[in-house]
């Protein structure tokens, strides 16, 4: 109690004295009291810390591990099939039917009939003829008529797992030498017929299970002539081809090969005899077997596409040696943002039989009795990019260099006797043909369609001759159609080319010009242009309207073979 009352009065003495006025160090007073603080002494642990945990141990038990064993049964349940269904709820109506019937200017008759069947599932079965003839003529010129009529007639069965196709074909072309200044020329003398009979079947396996072999087998024969110029004196050839294409899938590798044989022969009069001192009898065999292994594999994600092989060809041709050779194939492809771009890089090559008939597609004022030889390319180095700008725009731009064997040129026959009717023969040359292409097309539905392409090539290390006759050095193609209303359908066709050169054996003529002891003419650039119209007075019924070369340019297709200047032609259309 007595300590209690001590440290109250000095607290209170201390602080009445922090309420007073500073004054000097001497002015202060102490006050000195003595109080007894008694401290315990302090005893250090002397045990370390440590951490106390309690584990508690259990038995482990094992089970034994029982070996049952039960069958599974795999059930699987059909999945129905999908059904397509159109907007407006049907599908649309097919006819069996359909007849074009058409007259130009000059005299031109038109008619085109085809009868087929409509949609199936089993069988494919139909019929077609069709027929074009001009009577116009040419001022100044020899008569040019020319007919064509064309005869087929088809049939299939299709199953789940196999397709068989047949047709029959009778071809009937006639057409006049008329290159020649004589509007009198008598028709007979410078008339030409080409016939041509033969048919063909082929078998198309469909097998859906990827580990089997699945294949494309064909045979065609045919025979193809031309009108004689007395008993046994025309061209004659038969042909017989055969097309097989075998393959087989594992994994992203597809496995085919492909064989084909080809064989023709080609007779013109009679073996050991002439027609005259310029025309011997011809009695020509030939066959191509070509054996095409290959291999084609998918990788970074089915994006890069590779096709390798090779070509291996054998050439069998009467009265000469067995020619067998090798040609490169190999294709790659690369799919850039989802397909939108793909470039693709390769080199290719092979061997084309020569035939008579293929000489007439592309000339058909070639003599009766021309030479035969087989195109051989021992390679063909190609690269591009093609691609998809827009939904509605779509681009190829691609080049080529390739060697070739034997490419057939035409030239005016130098022979008197077929000079006053202007035929042509064939001859062969090796040369190496560059080429560059662009297309450019654009689609809006089935309203607008416009596609353009440009061409360049360029013909060197010619061996034989200056130019590489009759082809041209640039093209271009410009097509479009366009829909209003689902009436009208308006069609454009433009065709241009130029840089063409013809062998001549006068040098007189205008254009000409004389290089390393040959006469060469230009023949000038061609433009051809085509419009079109079409209405439709129902879904059965139409009417057209057709202008062809509406630039009225009478342009020489062939040396001394001018075209039609215009021509118009109207006719109808229907279904039945």
């Amino acid at each position: 109690m007595k300590k209690i009352i001590v440290i109250l009065v000095l607290v209170s003495i201390s602080n009445w004295n922090f309420a007073q006025k500073n004054k000097k160090d001497e002015d202060r007073d102490s006050i000195i009291v003595e109080v007894k603080r008694d401290v315990e002494p302090a005893v250090r642990i002397g045990s370390q810390p440590k951490l106390i945990d309690t584990v508690v141990n259990y038995k482990v038990v094992e089970y034994p591990m029982m070996a049952l064993k039960y069958e599974t049964v795999i059930t699987t349940e059909p999945i129905v099939p999908a059904n397509v269904k159109l907007s407006d709820n049907k599908m649309l109506k097919l006819y069996n039917g359909y007849v074009k019937i058409g007259i130009g200017s000059p005299i031109m008759p038109l008619g085109e009939v085809y009868y087929n069947n409509t949609r199936s599932r089993k069988y494919v079965y139909g019929a077609n003829i069709k027929h074009i003839s001009s009577f116009g003529e040419i001022k100044n010129y020899a008569p040019a008529n020319f007919d064509r009529t064309n005869y087929n007639l088809f049939g299939g069965i299709k199953q789940l797992n196999y397709s068989i196709l047949g047709d029959f074909r009778f071809n009937n072309y006639g057409v006049n030498r008329y290159g020649i200044m004589r509007p009198t020329a008598s028709v007979d003398s410078i008339s030409q017929r080409f016939k041509e009979m033969g048919g063909g079947i082929k078998f198309h396996s469909h097998k859906m299970d990827s580990l089997r072999l699945n294949y494309l087998v064909s045979l065609d024969v045919a025979n193809f002539k031309d009108k004689p110029v007395t008993d046994n004196w025309f061209g004659n050839e038969n042909t017989i081809s055969s097309i097989n294409s075998f393959w087989y899938r594992k994994g992203k590798e597809v496995f085919g090969v492909d064989v084909n044989a080809f064989q023709n022969h080609f007779v013109y009069g009679t073996a050991g005899n002439k027609l005259n001192k310029l025309d011997s009898a011809i009695d020509y065999s030939n066959t191509l077997i070509s054996l095409k292994p290959n291999i084609t594999s998918l990788f970074a994600g089915k994006k890069l596409k590779a096709q390798v092989g090779v070509d291996v060809t054998m050439s069998l041709t009467k009265n000469t040696s067995t020619l067998v050779t090798l040609y490169p194939l190999v294709d790659i492809k690369y799919a850039l943002f989802d397909n939108l771009i793909i470039p693709y890089v390769g080199v290719k090559g092979g061997m084309k039989q020569g035939t008579f008939k293929s000489l007439v597609a592309q000339n058909p004022f070639l003599q009766s009795n021309p030479e035969l030889r087989n195109e051989s390319t021992p390679y063909n180095a190609f690269l591009g990019v093609r691609g998809v700008i827009t939904k509605q725009l779509e681009f190829n731009v691609c080049a080529n260099y390739a060697e070739v064997r034997n490419k057939a040129l035409f030239v005016s026959d130098s022979n008197a006797v077929h000079r006053n009717l202007n035929q042509f023969t064939a001859i062969y040359d090796t040369m190496n043909i560059f080429s560059a292409e662009a297309t450019l097309a654009y689609q809006l539905s089935e309203k607008i369609k416009v596609d353009a392409t440009g061409r360049f090539f360029n013909y060197s290390m010619i061996k034989n001759n200056n130019y590489a006759w009759n082809l041209p050095t640039y093209q271009f193609i410009i097509r479009g159609s366009y829909v209003l209303q689902n009436k009208f359908i308006f069609t454009l066709d433009v065709n241009g080319e130029g840089g063409r050169k013809a062998l001549v054996y006068d040098s007189l003529e205008a254009k000409t010009s004389v290089e390393d002891n040959q006469i060469v003419k230009d023949l000038g650039f061609i433009v051809d242009a085509n419009v079109g119209v079409e209405y439709r007075y129902t879904n059965r019924i139409s009417a057209f309207i057709q202008c062809n070369n509406v630039a009225a340019q009478q342009y020489f297709r062939w040396y001394k073979y001018p075209v039609q200047a215009f021509q118009i032609m109207g006719g109808v259309t229907f279904r039945f």
